[in-house]
């Protein structure tokens, strides 16, 4: 971190530490501007004055080091657009600054630095965070980017919702072949369970409005084959959220994100899904029905292919995937609150069924 901006954070900190020393009952909108300037928000009084309910106490919770949130509020509660709003008003050293100081005392800063070991070609020791945005993701509540030693810069983001399912998923597509991205799920001192991923570099299959025809048509195949085989292990997991998952990488492989539903194995569960062989003819041929159809029976084949083939893998790999969820019995029973032994068995009964 450069001197400067090490030394202007250092000054922050002082300043928040003497903010918090303040009782919350005892703590008036005077030492909230005051806070607030020494982040570099301008007009601070009209910022305080915003017509949001509990406005101050919420900037209290976004100021508090001991706490990763970046956005104070439900992601359900009708105000949280304009507190995200809000917040994305400030400067974007300021929100810098307020998430650079959570780094300590939540652990957060080690939980990077164990995500940037997977990602980074050299492990860094340090890193300083350059970018914070907010998006309106559910499963995505905060997008940083940090720089490491060299210049180099990683964009991943901070999820405080459904963090067990995507932990657990995250284990298994490696043991049977498939791409996966790295995952970090850390528990801080304070209590609070947070995800950290890499943001993912490619093409969301199903959401990308950029994908045209001649794409599909040139790179349709192996995305089809992809997805087939991330959905023969989704079958099996019982992955209940597809649609806006599937994401075609750089390096030509396909990953699933955000795969926080699992162990929806009961045919009565209600699932999310689109067959990719459905969706691709549709989104090439909307108004030809002919090459449309001529498509889908070409892509349908591909797929059921690749399943198959997948399937085949997963069967000779289940003594893996059974040891690995084992191992996370304990993490299974809290997501699901059921009995472990049950999910287990549910899943060998969807692989033994596949064979």
């Amino acid at each position: 971190m450069h001197s400067a901006v090490q030394a202007d954070l250092a000054k922050y900190e002082r300043a928040l530490n003497r903010f918090f020393q303040i009782s919350a009952s005892q703590r008036k909108s005077k030492d909230r501007e005051k806070i607030l300037k020494i982040l570099g928000v301008e007009n601070t009084q009209e910022f305080l004055s915003m017509h949001i309910p509990l406005w101050e106490v919420r900037i209290d919770e976004l100021l508090d080091p001991s706490c990763t949130d970046m956005l104070p509020i439900s992601i359900s509660h009708s105000y949280v657009n304009w507190v995200r709003g809000a917040i994305r008003l400030m400067p974007d050293g300021a929100r810098v600054k307020v998430f650079s100081s959570k780094m300590k005392v939540t652990g957060l800063k080690k939980a990077i630095l164990q995500l940037l070991s997977r990602t980074a070609e050299e492990a860094p020791r340090d890193f300083e965070v350059v970018n914070v945005q907010l998006v309106e993701k559910v499963h995505k509540d905060t997008l940083f980017t940090v720089r490491v030693t060299g210049g180099k810069e990683y964009s991943m983001y901070l999820s405080r919702f459904g963090c067990l399912g995507e932990y657990i998923h995250s284990g298994l597509p490696g043991l049977v072949g498939l791409p996966v991205l790295p995952v970090v799920y850390h528990l801080t001192p304070q209590g609070e369970e947070i995800l950290l991923k890499p943001k993912e570099e490619g093409v969301n299959i199903y959401l990308d409005e950029g994908i045209t025809t001649s794409r599909v048509l040139r790179e349709g195949s192996w995305w089809l084959d992809g997805a087939a085989r991330q959905d023969a292990l989704g079958d099996c997991l019982g992955t209940a959220l597809r649609f806006g998952h599937y994401v075609a990488t750089t390096g030509k492989k396909v990953i699933m994100i955000d795969n926080i539903e699992l162990f929806h194995l009961d045919d009565t569960d209600v699932r999310i899904f689109e067959p990719i062989y459905d969706f691709l003819p549709l989104k090439a041929y909307p108004d030809d029905k002919r090459k449309r159809e001529d498509l889908q029976t070409r892509m349908q084949a591909e797929y059921e292919k690749a399943y198959r083939d997948q399937m085949r893998i997963i069967v000779l790999e289940w003594g893996d995937i059974e040891r690995y969820l084992i191992q996370m019995r304990r993490h299974i029973r809290t997501y699901t609150g059921e009995v472990f032994e049950k999910i287990l068995a549910n899943v060998k009964a969807r692989v033994v069924a596949k064979r």
